[in-house]
């Protein structure tokens, strides 16, 4: 491929770099970075250099395309060959909360799930002190062999090693740090402790690993030369410009222009182009198994990117606990034989903020005992040439097809940025604005990352089912925001009503104890009584109003109701997050009814 002026430019930039400096590039989807940095390490042969890949098959293809003076590996891999390189290996796997109630048998379901979240939250940090006794000893029993080791135990202990004991100083001249965005502290602290110069590679707007601990290191690194690659040779401009649209709206929005977005310009030369492939792209797990059970007759014109026993493990485990009643479960799912009923599952789940149990849960109670055929079904989804490709948005990062569907499980990123807005959050002393911000909209940022990831994955053509599919121009993006406001607002004057209710029913009882029973039954029957006829009025005219499905969903979510698929059919939920199903309102709120209402 020819070189840019932007590539050229970097390249520069790299041979006049001196020790100890660093280099910062901030690449758009799809500008070749890995090009341009086999580039700087051809223009630069008198320099050793190590690359840092996020993951192992990228190391794996590195190793293939850089020259003699490179060595590609994971972050983790280095730290696993300085301990580990001969002799005895650690058993590696993840702790659970249930593997520590023997450690701590004092200890409840919840304060396990903090102190484990502790632990996982030093191990990903920059810190070198233990933040207690508790979290020292989980180290001890780690190091004893009675817990596990988590991969990211022994880099913390790479870490915890001086510059000079790591040696990567004496090793290597340069570190490229690709993928800069998804550096957790740790990582971070390990190369910028490093004397040698470093070049950060990665995209700001690709940072989708929040919940890993990562910390968008490219936003935050300083450094001594700042270059971008804004080029892209991997999609039609039209597709960019949906991506561009979405990220300059909202960077102007969060950051005041503080934060510049550099636009991405298609380059793309459709003739070299041999991949066919049309890939469904969805939010969450449910939906990717939605999607296996739907193309379940044709499972050789499809390709699954994710592992099938990744997708499929817990839901068949929680399906077991809940409809088998197995309770002789083993490993990482020992845990089940303690609880319960899908009640006690729940409150577990709950108490220990464990969304993948909450996801199985869904998973297993709409597909029960098909889910051993299902998965027998996604093993055979293994052809990578297969004209149709399903995965989720995390999974498709790095990849691209010709086509791309968007699913409709993406959130409505207008009512989430509302959501963020209005919700109280810490903010730490001495936290600047951008900082501020960053707290407060980090859910938001997520998504919209992600969204941004999966828009890029389309060539030549993008189909968006999601509902920020119907706001194509800043205008349009703007006054969706003023309805999501109004809808986020009334919400809250729903609840601070509640609360108020609350309270007053609180005093009542205090101070009318003969009546207790009665007056908390009637005013439970007229509360009951007067919501159903407001929300029988609501959904009404929102029907009335509508010319399609969409427009009836829309106009229900800015009516502070919410439409969820259930498997006997629809149940309307308001902003206190209280379910009606369709039949229990009346005949002619059942989903039959509704539509052929919108269609007649």
């Amino acid at each position: 491929m020819r070189a840019s002026s932007e590539q050229i430019e970097i390249i520069k930039a790299s041979q006049g770099l001196q020790h100890g400096q660093v280099m910062k590039i901030d690449a758009c989807a799809g500008s070749g970075k890995t090009t341009t940095l086999v580039a700087v390490t051809n223009a630069n042969p008198q320099k050793r250099f190590l690359y840092l890949a996020f993951n192992r098959s990228i190391a794996d293809k590195a190793n293939q395309v850089f020259p003699a003076n490179t060595r590609a590996m994971t972050m983790h891999s280095m730290a696993y060959r300085h301990f580990f390189h001969g002799g005895a290996r650690p058993t590696l796997a993840a702790i659970k909360a249930d593997m520590l109630h023997e450690c701590f048998p004092n200890k409840e379901n919840y304060e396990l799930y903090l102190l484990l979240n502790r632990y996982k939250e030093f191990l990903i940090s920059a810190e070198h002190d233990f933040p207690g006794r508790d979290v020292k000893k989980i180290f001890e029993l780690v190091a004893e062999g009675t817990l596990p080791m988590p991969h990211d135990h022994y880099l913390k202990l790479f870490q915890l090693l001086s510059p000079e004991e790591q040696g990567l100083g004496r090793l290597y001249d340069c570190i490229l740090v690709d993928e800069s965005q998804d550096c957790n502290p740790v990582t971070l602290s390990i190369i910028n402790r490093a004397s040698c110069c470093r070049i950060f590679v990665g995209d700001s707007h690709q940072s989708i690993y929040g919940f890993r601990g990562a910390i968008n290191a490219l936003a935050r690194q300083k450094a001594d030369v700042t270059l971008q690659l804004t080029n892209s040779f991997r999609a039609r401009q039209p597709i960019l410009d949906k991506a561009n649209l979405y990220m300059k709206v909202f960077m102007d929005i969060l950051y005041d222009g503080q934060v510049p977005y550099y636009p991405m310009n298609s380059m793309i030369n459709e003739e070299k182009l041999k991949n066919k492939q049309t890939a469904c792209i969805t939010r969450t797990n449910s939906s990717l198994v939605d999607l296996i059970d739907e193309y379940r007759d044709t499972p050789a014109r499809v390709y699954l990117v994710k592992k099938p026993e990744d997708i499929f493990r817990m839901a068949i485990a929680v399906k077991e606990f809940l409809f088998d009643q197995r309770h002789d479960f083993v490993g990482e799912f020992k845990f089940l034989n303690r609880l319960h009923g899908k009640e006690k599952l729940k409150d577990y789940a709950d108490s220990t903020a464990d969304v993948e149990i909450l996801s199985a849960m869904k998973i297993a109670e709409n597909y029960e005992d098909d889910l051993y055929e299902l998965l027998d079904i996604a093993r055979r989804m293994n052809n990578p040439e297969a004209p149709i490709v399903l995965t989720n948005a995390h999974t498709s990062k790095g990849l691209e097809w010709h086509t791309v569907r968007l699913m409709d499980d993406f959130p409505d990123l207008g009512f989430l940025y509302m959501r963020c807005r209005f919700n109280s959050v810490k903010i730490r002393s001495g936290m600047s604005h951008l900082e501020q911000q960053d707290e407060r909209f980090k859910d938001f940022i997520q998504e919209l990352n992600l969204y941004y990831v999966a828009v890029t994955r389309a060539q030549i053509k993008l189909v968006d089912m999601t509902d920020n599919a119907a706001y194509q121009s800043r205008e349009a993006i703007l006054n969706h925001l003023d309805e999501c406001e109004a809808a986020v607002r009334k919400a809250k004057d729903r609840r601070k009503l509640q609360k108020d209710s609350a309270q007053e029913r609180a005093w009542e009882s205090k101070t009318a104890h003969k009546h207790h029973k009665k007056t908390e039954l009637r005013m439970w029957e007229t509360e009951r009584g007067t919501m159903l006829n407001r929300m029988r009025k609501n959904i009404m005219d929102c029907a009335v109003s509508a010319n399609n499905f969409k427009d009836f969903k829309n106009l229900l979510a800015l009516g502070g109701i919410l439409l969820q698929k259930r498997k006997s059919g629809w149940a309307y939920v308001d902003f206190y997050g209280r379910g009606i199903t369709d039949e229990r309102l009346g005949k002619e709120f059942t989903k039959d009814s509704i539509m052929e209402r919108l269609n007649g």
